[in-house]
């Protein structure tokens, strides 16, 4: 199937950090929340119908965090160039750890516009999970990719990149055990554009 919407990278992390990272995830189950969507007005809240998920803040995955913050940022340059994206000033990445379980999913959405988010400017998702993986669905959907919309599936330590501003969901996801070790984890989030006054945004995808 043609791909104009992404780009995708297998084996992004060193299979050791990979695996650390899944048991770390598992170790901060408790410090879990349900995932927000932010509005045009910055403010977060839950909305079930069109967003459901579990995500965990950055301080409970700092060092995880700063490492994949510094590879993206040191590749950020050819990836914009890939995407076909302007040249830009580097800002901050603003990051999240996801969970996603039986019947999760996020309907079409973009992840920019024009309130406070309008500077993201790529969006990344690093999926990570059980071996073998316990789940199935959970594939991300580029509903305007051409001819036919693409569907990316969730391979464990493989991270997609994309314009920030093209429309796009993630399926249900069909996890029969219900476990939450069983479920599909995302470190996902965005690179920002510099701005004068940074204030970092608390959403999840």
């Amino acid at each position: 199937m043609e791909n104009n919407s992404c780009l995708v990278f297998n084996d992004f992390l060193e299979p050791g950090i990979n695996a650390e990272l899944y048991t770390h995830a598992l170790q901060q189950k408790e410090a879990f929340e349900h995932t927000q969507t932010v509005g045009k007005d910055g403010k977060g809240a839950v909305n079930e119908k069109w967003r459901h998920s579990n995500s965990l803040l950055p301080k409970y995955f700092i060092d995880y965090y700063k490492l994949l913050a510094k590879k993206i940022k040191g590749q950020a340059p050819d990836i914009a160039q890939q995407l076909n994206i302007e040249p830009f000033e580097l800002g901050h990445i603003e990051m999240h750890l996801t969970s996603h379980n039986h019947g999760e999913f996020y309907k079409p959405h973009i992840d920019n516009g024009t309130g406070p988010l309008k500077n993201r400017v790529i969006t990344f998702v690093y999926y990570f999970h059980a071996i073998p993986r316990e789940f199935t669905g959970g594939q991300l959907l580029f509903l305007h990719n051409k001819p036919k919309p693409l569907i990316v599936e969730p391979h464990n330590n493989s991270i997609v990149f994309f314009n920030s501003s093209l429309t796009h969901a993630v399926h249900p996801v069909n996890c029969p055990s219900g476990q939450f070790e069983h479920g599909r984890f995302t470190l996902n989030g965005w690179i920002w554009k510099k701005v004068a006054e940074e204030e970092p945004v608390n959403a999840g995808q």
